[in-house]
């Protein structure tokens, strides 16, 4: 399955955006808890040392907190700020706790000395568990906060910025999105110019201004170049050799009528070889020449080449009185060299000529897949399985049925080498051979298979 570069630019950038977005979200609420943790241990390790000072003797020898030296807060039962003195293996605790007590061997360090996280009843304390010595004796301070306000304040302000993140990733997402189609906009361009080639509407495409795209029109222009000028060296040398073939030829027919005379027998012999062998290099010669499928920008209308063909018709045919019925529109067009449709629209329409008594039809019309061009003629037609043998792939011109055989091998390639479909069967209009040839104009184009029909591949 291919995927689009644009698809997977952002699916990339979404992916490490995510990662990087929840890697800062974590950081950010680990550091921002740590911070408040940070200020909250320092503010109780301050309140120790002013505990601390308030402990006291009273008048019965005992030790007691002197209430007026510490903070109220202290003083208002469940304040959230609670602590508890342990002098002489006796607990002293604050009114706050209104009969808890602070636990003392459980919790989570927080990384900070003598405080743990710790949760009382639901809600998470920190507890400072500090000993000192005063008057000689060990005093342990036991000092805790309810931070459940501050983590619930942590946590709404972690999603808000998860929120905000999210937001700024698909605003990132869309400018992203329009900046890179803006960057390929000119492979846009570029599959618009090669359809346009295809279609012959052009010969080149058009040069961008984009650095990692231009090169690759360089080279598509240069291999349409490339094409061109091997197509047209192969059909010089194909007519170099034709022009190169006919003196030998020549040479060899006056000497076979030089023998006439004294060996007829002979020079009979030799002759048949000497017409076959005109007859075979002409035949191999024109399919040398036939392009195949259509070279980029190529586009030959119909209508110019086939008025040309049939006032070369009439004159040929000048005795037989032919009435030539033709209905091809202006704009349709045959994808491929000329030669190739003069080959293939000459030998049927010749064939046709030839046998018609005194009607001859062409037609042609054309959708957005393929271009159908039909030849009638009101002559004898050939016979069902005849039409089998000619529709057979690999049947030669002398295998076939005298008559519509002639040139039906030179046509079987070229529709061939176009990828089209080659149908033979008697006209209904008029009652002669009816040729029926479908060519694509692009290479996803499909068209039915009809049933005496070959897809000549």
């Amino acid at each position: 399955m291919l995927n689009s570069i644009q698809t997977r630019l952002n699916s990339g950038f979404l992916l490490v955006s995510i990662v990087a977005i929840v890697v800062l979200w974590l950081a950010n609420s680990w550091y921002l808890r740590q911070t408040a943790y940070d200020f909250v241990s320092a503010r109780l390790s301050s309140d120790a040392y002013t505990i601390l000072r308030a402990v006291e003797m009273d008048g019965k020898g005992g030790w007691r907190v002197n209430s007026e030296l510490i903070d109220p807060v202290y003083l208002q039962p469940m304040s959230g700020h609670y602590f508890q003195v342990k002098v002489n293996d006796k607990w002293l605790y604050s009114r706050s706790l209104w009969d808890e007590m602070i636990p003392t061997t459980e919790g989570e360090d927080i990384g900070q000395e003598y405080v743990r996280r710790v949760i009382k009843s639901g809600h998470p304390w920190l507890v400072l568990d500090q000993a000192f010595m005063k008057e000689g004796l060990k005093v342990q301070l036991v000092l805790a906060e309810d931070v459940e306000r501050i983590d619930q304040s942590l946590q709404k302000q972690g999603w808000a910025v998860a929120g905000t993140g999210m937001i700024f990733l698909f605003v990132l997402l869309a400018v992203q999105a329009m900046i890179i189609r803006s960057g390929l906009r000119s492979l846009v361009s570029v599959r618009s110019d090669i359809a346009r080639l295809k279609q012959g509407e052009v010969r080149q495409l058009s040069h961008v201004n984009t650095s990692e795209v231009d090169p690759l029109i360089t080279e598509i222009n240069y291999l349409v170049q490339a094409m061109e000028l091997r197509l047209q060296r192969s059909r010089n040398a194909v007519g170099n050799l034709a022009h190169a073939a006919k003196t030998p030829l020549t040479v060899l027919d006056r000497q076979i009528e030089a023998l006439k005379p004294r060996e007829p027998a002979l020079a009979e012999d030799m002759r048949e070889q000497s017409v076959r062998l005109r007859d075979l290099m002409q035949r191999e010669l024109t399919r040398a020449r036939i392009a195949g499928a259509a070279l980029p920008g190529q586009r030959i209308y119909l209508l110019p080449e086939m008025d040309k063909l049939l006032r070369t018709l009439k004159a040929i045919y000048r005795d037989k009185g032919l009435s030539y019925q033709q209905r091809v529109s202006d704009k349709i067009y045959f994808p491929g060299e000329r030669d190739d449709l003069m080959e293939l629209l000459g030998n049927l329409m010749d064939n046709a000529s030839k046998w018609a008594h005194s009607k001859v039809s062409v037609s042609a019309d054309a959708d957005e897949n393929c271009i159908t061009m039909v030849i009638e003629d009101d002559g004898p037609g050939i016979a069902e399985d005849q039409i089998e043998r000619l529709l057979t792939r690999g049947e030669r011109l002398d295998e076939s049925t005298d008559g519509h055989g002639l040139g039906m091998s030179i046509v079987t390639d070229i529709v061939r080498q176009y990828g089209g479909q080659l149908a033979l069967d008697r006209s209904e209009r008029l009652n002669g051979l009816r040729v029926t040839i479908m060519l694509p104009l692009h290479t996803k184009a499909e068209f039915p298979i009809s049933q005496q029909s070959e897809e000549v591949a």
